[in-house]
């Protein structure tokens, strides 16, 4: 079982729809494109620091990474052949219907663990009954370039 920093909709809806409405006011065509590119870019800032933000990402790893191959055009058995990501575990930090929310729960996840973890820590828990995703296990992995 699955229990660790799981996402709520509940939590994440409203600033969901925050940002729907804020880059549909700026004429964004493809809002959640941007937030992915937003992403991105934080990420390679963090490289030339010597930072693997994508294993700050924990637990909601294999989640991002999902939604960044099916909006690339990768379909989902491309994806779990690609990766070989468990598919529970992706589902289980995916909140359905809801990517953008889902990404904003994986920053905010984020945010919190870059204060208390060690930078390019690879091995995160799901469950208090020591469960846990070695991310260094997935050679295709996202990665930044450091």
């Amino acid at each position: 079982m699955i229990n660790q920093f799981l996402p709520s909709l509940d939590k994440f809806l409203e600033t969901e729809l925050q940002y729907i409405e804020y880059f549909n006011s700026k004429g964004e065509k493809d809002v959640l494109g941007r937030v992915i590119s937003n992403m991105k870019g934080t990420a390679e800032i963090q490289a030339s620091q010597g930072v693997d933000a994508w294993l700050a990402y924990g637990v909601y790893l294999p989640a991002i990474e999902r939604i960044f191959a099916l909006h690339n055009g990768e379909t989902e058995t491309e994806f779990y052949q690609r990766t070989q990501y468990p598919q529970d575990i992706v589902e289980a930090y995916t909140l359905k219907d809801h990517d953008i929310a889902t990404l904003i729960a994986a920053d905010k996840y984020s945010r919190i663990h870059q204060q208390t973890v060690a930078v390019n820590t690879s091995i995160w828990a799901l469950n208090d009954q020591g469960r846990s995703i070695d991310l260094s296990e997935y050679e295709n992995r996202l990665k930044a370039k450091i």
